[in-house]
């Protein structure tokens, strides 16, 4: 999807919806902490939105947009691995979330 697809996608969202963008420049979360922010959302009847940017990021309109801007890592990944790092973070957030035994803090 190029920006201009982002933005448009973006620009359709609800005003209460959370969206987390994902950019290399966000912020670094640890497990329990991104466990933190997700149940937060997740309590105040949000729904959480995830982007992940393109090879050069998102444009400067969708990261206003963005409740957060996280950061895997200050490497650039593909999507695809992307989209499997997401999966596991973000069940591993739920785990924490609910006292599971997944994450060893």
């Amino acid at each position: 999807m190029d920006d201009d697809a982002v933005d448009a996608a973006v620009a359709k969202l609800d005003a209460r919806d959370y969206v987390v963008v994902m950019d290399e420049r966000g912020a670094n979360l640890s497990s329990p902490e991104l466990s933190n922010k997700l149940s937060a959302v997740i309590e105040s009847s949000r729904q959480i939105v995830i982007v992940i940017g393109g090879a050069y990021g998102v444009s400067d309109a969708t990261r206003v947009r963005a409740d957060l801007i996280w950061s895997l890592s200050k490497l650039v990944f593909p999507h695809e691995l992307v989209r499997v790092l997401l999966a596991e973070q973000v069940y591993r957030a739920q785990e924490i979330a609910s006292g599971g035994k997944y994450h060893h803090a």
